[in-house]
């Protein structure tokens, strides 16, 4: 799982290298949940933008179902960039 976290983050890293800051994406188990508590920098404003998403612990069984929740979350926070990038551009305009 670790494993797929970090390959994903880096992947993020790398397509938006020329907006993005930092990156982080923790990952942590807590009372019945995994909790992926992402966060990120754009070079335009140095603002840490930082949000957790909390999926059940017993919601991915079986590898591929874990696979598939993590590549979700990474979607979600795809998204939170691409949100923040076009709220700059709006803002520039």
């Amino acid at each position: 799982m670790k494993a797929l976290v970090d390959r994903l983050s880096a992947e993020l890293s790398t397509k938006y290298i020329q907006y993005l800051e930092t990156l982080m994406v923790d990952l942590w188990s807590e009372a019945g949940f995994v909790e992926f508590r992402a966060g990120f920098s754009l070079r335009r404003d140095h603002q840490l933008r930082s949000f957790t998403v909390k999926v059940e612990a017993d919601a991915g069984q079986t590898a591929e179902e874990r696979e598939l929740l993590i590549v979700v979350v990474f979607d979600e926070i795809e998204e939170q960039i691409d949100m923040a990038i076009a709220d700059g551009l709006v803002d520039a305009n």
